[in-house]
């Protein structure tokens, strides 16, 4: 039998009695259950080392839709009056006020303070509406929607609208622009970041002083304000919202081609096409262009979708523009079937679905007779037996 020699290195070595060591290792999944237990004390201790809270926030209900006026909405009131005066307060304008201080009290609530709060629950409202009302809107789209709605010049379009620019005092107007035109410039865009910073701080002071309806109040009243930006930006992108949208009072019945549908060619194509020599073709009706100002970067396309077919050659059914040439299809597609071309599209789809009926009854009766034949088949066998 073969022995397994020995190492040279063991030759020179004597052998040592096998000792059982003093402290052995803990299994690996013991020693991983003991580092997480570690990381969950960690938490816990830095979560009890936090100051107290000094305020209670109200809880933020599920989004419920409704209609909004037609007109500015009416200004919901801060009812706290150690918040009113805050939104239209400048830190500098405070006797008391001290950049190096820990503490502060209601009375030294500041515009500032309240715009830090004001501009994060303007952005969850946004967020909300926008995920409410345009579910099938990519995420890239829902961003450069939000974008549009709390952006300062929004936002102090709405302040300039309810008289804020009035409300503020003059010498503090002036601090708090010299402030702004520092980090954004002279001008109308430091302006705006002073009436935007000033509304997002109203927003704030709202919510605050309103209790458990504090929330409620303010997303119907930024709702009402958003809705006509929204409306116009999903006219003039023309997203696609079956079976919602954000109406006034006054609503009016929803034009379908004006409300964009990823599955519009595929709809048309299921409408026409089928009978023999029948053709759907996208094309081209002018070059892209490349967006300029805030979109730049982007590009615009234009297809036309044309038909072959039901006595039409090359038929321009609709035309569509999109941001991809797969959008500007669906747009075309959508204006055929929707647009001044509806009637020629809806009749060839009744000559489609005659087609379709008259291929079904010959079929019916093709394999009627198929079982006929086969049934005097089998009787004749019978007989021959």
């Amino acid at each position: 039998m073969d022995r397994k020699r020995p190492h040279p290195d063991d030759r020179s070595r004597p052998q040592q009695p096998h000792k059982k060591p003093k402290h052995s290792s803990p299994p690996r999944h013991q020693s991983s259950r003991h580092e997480n237990n570690n990381d969950n004390n960690h938490y816990t201790t830095a979560v009890s080392q936090l100051p107290p809270p000094t305020q209670t926030f109200p809880p933020i209900p599920p989004y419920t839709p409704f209609t909004v006026p037609a007109s500015l909405p009416p200004l919901p009131e801060i009812t706290d009056p150690a918040l009113a005066a805050a939104p239209f307060t400048h830190k500098s304008t405070s006797s008391t006020y001290n950049r190096s201080t820990t503490t502060s009290s209601a009375s030294e609530t500041t515009y500032e303070k309240l715009e830090f709060l004001g501009d994060a629950q303007l952005e969850l409202l946004a967020s909300r509406l926008l995920y409410s009302h345009f579910p099938n809107l990519t995420a890239g789209q829902l961003s450069q929607l939000r974008e549009l709605l709390v952006k300062n010049e929004t936002l102090a379009e709405y302040a300039r609208a309810y008289g804020f620019d009035k409300r503020v005092q003059v010498a503090e107007m002036e601090r708090m622009m010299a402030v702004a035109s520092e980090k954004n410039g002279p001008g109308n865009k430091g302006f705006n970041k002073v009436m935007g910073d000033v509304f997002e701080a109203y927003v704030a002071g709202v919510v605050l002083s309103n209790g458990e309806e504090g929330w409620n109040i303010c997303e119907k009243w930024m709702t009402a304000l958003w809705a006509p930006k929204l409306v116009e930006a999903a006219g003039r992108e023309r997203y696609w919202t079956p079976g919602l949208a954000v109406l006034h009072d006054d609503g009016k019945d929803v034009d379908q081609s004006k409300i964009y549908n990823p599955a519009a060619k595929g709809e048309l194509q299921k409408k026409l096409l089928g009978g023999s020599g029948v053709k759907l073709d996208y094309e081209k009706v002018r070059e892209s262009v490349e967006l300029k100002g805030d979109q730049l970067g982007q590009n615009r396309h234009f297809i036309g979708v044309y038909l072959t077919g039901y006595g039409y050659t090359k038929k321009l059914l609709g035309t569509g523009e999109g941001k991809n040439k797969v959008e500007a299809g669906n747009w075309a597609a959508q204006e055929a079937m929707y647009g001044e071309n509806k009637s020629i599209v809806d009749e060839c789809s009744k000559q489609m679905e005659a087609i379709k009926e008259q291929r079904r009854k010959e079929r019916e009766e093709k394999e009627a007779k198929a079982a006929a034949v086969k049934g005097e088949g089998d009787g004749k066998e019978g007989n021959g037996k």
